[in-house]
């Protein structure tokens, strides 16, 4: 299979500091290098969504060709195939995510509301005004710097994300919509876990901090997710090294020490052991795809110009 496309994920001007990490662009800025049409494509890891204020255009989603007539909102989940094609006069944003990186309500809801790629349209809908200005936001929190950037993006793609699921499936039972006494404490060990997993704790005291034994935690953690606790800290660890590898130039020894590995030789025999690539390895293959994405482009818009 080719390459799968990952849209600009690295080489921003400024350096994202925290653990929420998105992509956010002008469809405008994407689609325009492809003479506003993007072929076929997927994305074995990430969630897109695509907020359209003006212009025309056709989405392919999952082999069904819709048409686009703005106000829209489309939700593209991991691996599930996806094209575009726009208007000149295309207005609005993209953004892309890693889900892991959402909070698990979040990405219960989607799972349960927007399981397959979804077009929706919001004209007249309740909440098309509300989602545009968080979009608006996010556009705004993305390209600043300013104090509590991370959280307010978190904050806003939930918010819209939660606005969406709603759309899709407006009679959904509220039973089905809320979560179990089981995914609340699934919920409260990912939190407790994103904030300790640099520290290296032991599985005694996520049992202490979660008030269960270890081994009913850990018998826990094998129902809600069919992963041991130390499996699941290893995933975090993974996860959030990944997500820097992508969105940042960060070194890898910067990035070992961040994640408390005191010999980044450790950190590469963990990162090897995971992925079966050193970091090193998977930063370039990243890049290569991203580069060969980018020639791919400029060889296509070089064409197109000649023969106009």
């Amino acid at each position: 299979m080719a390459a799968i496309p990952i849209y600009k994920l690295y080489g921003e001007k400024t350096e994202v500091s925290g653990e929420f990490l998105l992509h956010c662009e002008t469809l405008f800025s994407r689609s325009s290098l492809y003479r506003f049409e993007i072929d076929l494509h997927r994305h074995e890891n990430f969630l897109q969504i695509l907020y359209i204020s003006e212009g025309q255009g056709d989405a392919t989603l999952d082999a069904e060709v819709i048409g686009i007539t703005p106000p829209a909102a489309i939700v593209v989940p991991p691996l599930f195939s996806h094209g575009f094609r726009f208007s000149r006069a295309i207005k609005g944003m993209i953004i892309t995510v890693l889900p892991a990186a959402l909070p698990l309500a979040v990405r219960t809801r989607l799972k349960q509301a927007l399981p397959l790629p979804r077009h929706m349209p919001l004209e007249g809908e309740p909440c098309a005004v509300e989602i545009g200005l968080l979009m608006e936001r996010i556009a705004e929190e993305y390209a600043g710097t300013k104090p509590g950037r991370n959280g307010l993006l978190e904050a806003y793609l939930a918010t819209v994300l939660l606005l969406l699921a709603r759309q899709a499936a407006p009679d959904a039972s509220p039973d089905l919509m809320t979560l179990t006494a089981n995914d609340r404490r699934m919920e409260k060990l990912t939190a407790l876990i994103a904030a300790h997993f640099r520290s290296h704790k032991t599985a005694a005291f996520y049992a202490r901090e979660m008030g269960l034994s270890p081994t009913h935690l850990n018998r826990l953690t094998k129902a809600g997710t069919g992963a041991t606790l130390q499996q699941l800290i290893a995933r975090k660890q993974l996860e959030i090294a990944q997500q820097e590898l992508i969105f940042s130039q960060t070194s890898i020894q910067t990035i070992a020490l961040n994640h408390g590995f005191t010999d980044p030789a450790y950190f590469t025999r963990f990162f090897t052991r995971e992925t079966g690539l050193t970091p090193r390895a998977w930063r370039l293959a990243e890049r290569q795809k991203l580069q060969s994405l980018s020639d791919r482009s400029q060889a296509e818009i070089s064409a197109a110009t000649a023969s106009d």
